[in-house]
């Protein structure tokens, strides 16, 4: 009877357009996966564990808009997609998660393999389908831009003597239309626009509307709007690097948020100004603000009507130290550094960036950038989970990738290479800011008061290298000392080590106070 269910499922996934399953094999999920490898018009992509695979997933619906799927088998292999989950739920992501199971009467048994599976993902998931043999129930023919669970009950024997499907002969239905979206409450103040998170394709949108506009913009490099881009209006008059030297040089009392919650302490800091009306642009319903008073959430179908509207400009003092000039008299800095890698970076090239300083220190630099260089970044919401599988999960059909990690975010995905093997060729350069822990949170503010013992728990110092790590994997390896070694790389993947200089650091960061 498994069969039918099973059968059931692929004819789901197909219908609301999943053309990739990554799957992570268990004795459970055997019968889903002989069905899958049957099956035309469906990529496979085999990880050993869970949590890379979920990455990895996210970084493919990243890369191309279109539902991927999760496969796992019973137990505690489930509970390790969670991270994934969390991010895809913040991102808007259609993450479907399959999770194999045994069958219903083996719950609070204590049975092998068996724990509570149905509604694992908790709020981070859309639904949970609870599927057993026997059981009747409606399955799902699109899903939305959020993660879905599917559990699956199989009962033994688990015969994997299965047919599979034509995924390209079912087709769902197309996506209902938007409802008409609100007039906006816009003040007649002052405004900035503050751009973060954008796919290219969201960018293309953005930059006609911001160009008729004709109000500053601090744009993030996630934002997509830097550089020179085919069908584009130049925007780089209006545009200003994500610096908090220029969010403190900024007189805005109204701000127009276009895309995702940006990464700049400036955006926290305006928890406490109700005064600074907020408007949210976003495919995403969340504020990224707590407070409510002058907040107000727009979707994103009335980008289209926000050109209509006549705003001053806000001003930018002129005061703001040369971000350029301090990044080249600190070269060895990690900001130094960066600046860098963003003028090497080839143009065309796909570029992930760390959550933690990468992210950051990037903004300061994005104007350096060559034509067409197309940022990505997860979310966050799992600090620095993940990072290294989603970037593969981006990177996995286009020649030139980049990204851009720190030591710690790199130590936390150390499995992510697995699926190398099973993507085409390309050069992909991974760049691991070794600068010895977590010196972002040397610049926290509240912790900077704290005992030095304090500081290397918190910060996690080591003296890790990761020569080891890529030989492991079979990566060619390169510690730099100078940018020029940056020039006329090998074809291929590549573990590029940077250790920055930390007086210079230290000295960039003081400078720009």
């Amino acid at each position: 009877m498994n069969n039918l269910i099973i059968r059931s499922l692929l004819t789901a996934l197909a219908r609301m357009g999943v053309a990739e399953v990554c799957v992570a094999a268990g004795a459970r999920n055997a019968p889903i996966i002989a069905a899958l490898i049957e099956s035309e018009g469906v990529k496979l992509w085999n990880f050993f564990e869970e949590r890379s695979a979920g990455f990895f997933a996210i970084g493919r619906i990243l890369a191309d808009r279109a539902p991927v799927a999760v496969l796992t088998t019973s137990g505690t292999a489930a509970a390790e997609v969670l991270p994934a989950a969390i991010e895809a739920h913040y991102q808007g992501l259609p993450l479907v998660i399959i999770t194999a199971d045994r069958p219903r009467r083996f719950r609070g048994t204590g049975a092998p393999q068996a724990i509570e599976q149905k509604d694992l993902f908790g709020p981070y998931v859309s639904a949970c389908l609870d599927v057993e043999v026997g059981v009747s129930l409606s399955w799902p023919t699109r899903i939305g831009p959020r993660p879905f669970h599917i559990n699956i009950c199989l009962d033994e024997p688990l015969d994997t003597n299965l047919s599979g499907i034509d995924f390209l002969a079912h087709h769902g239905p197309a996506a209902p239309k938007s409802p008409a979206p609100p007039p906006f409450g816009l003040t007649g103040k002052a405004t900035a626009v503050i751009a973060s998170g954008l796919s290219r394709a969201e960018a293309d949108t953005v930059a006609p509307v911001l160009a008729k506009l004709g109000l500053p913009v601090m744009a993030e490099a996630t934002s997509n709007l830097w550089g020179q881009w085919p069908n584009r209006p130049p925007l780089n008059a209006l545009l200003h690097e994500a610096a908090e030297s220029h969010f403190q040089a900024l007189n805005a009392q109204q701000i127009i948020r276009i895309g995702g919650v940006p990464t700049a302490r400036w955006w926290r800091d305006l928890e406490t100004r109700p005064d600074i009306h907020v408007t949210n642009i976003s495919r995403l319903p969340f504020p990224g603000l707590a407070r409510t008073e002058n907040v107000q959430m727009q979707p994103w179908a009335s980008l289209a009507n926000l050109s209509k509207y006549q705003l001053p400009p806000a001003q930018v003092a002129d005061t703001v130290p040369d971000m350029h000039e301090s990044l080249s008299s600190h070269p060895l800095s990690e900001p130094g550094w960066i600046y860098e890698l963003a003028k090497h970076i080839p143009a065309g090239a796909r570029v992930f960036l760390g959550n933690s300083l990468p992210i950051r220190e990037f903004n300061l630099v994005v104007s350096a950038m060559q034509p067409e260089v197309e940022f990505y970044a997860n979310r966050g919401a799992n600090g620095i989970d993940g990072i290294v599988s989603t970037w593969l999960g981006v990177s996995a059909i286009v020649r030139e990738s980049w990204l851009v990690v720190g030591d710690l975010s790199a130590m936390y995905d150390l499995a992510a290479p697995w699926i190398m093997p099973q993507l085409p060729q390309g050069n992909r350069r991974l760049v691991v800011i070794n600068n010895g822990g977590g010196k972002i949170f040397s610049r926290v503010a509240s912790l900077k008061h704290l005992s030095r013992q304090a500081k290397h728990v918190i910060e996690n110092r080591h003296r890790v290298t990761f020569a080891p790590w890529a030989e492991m994997w079979g990566l060619a390896y390169l510690k730099i000392a100078h940018s020029d070694e940056l020039k006329d790389l090998p074809d291929g993947p590549l573990l590029i080590e940077v250790v920055p200089d930390a007086e210079q650091t230290d000295a960039f960061y003081a400078m720009m106070k």
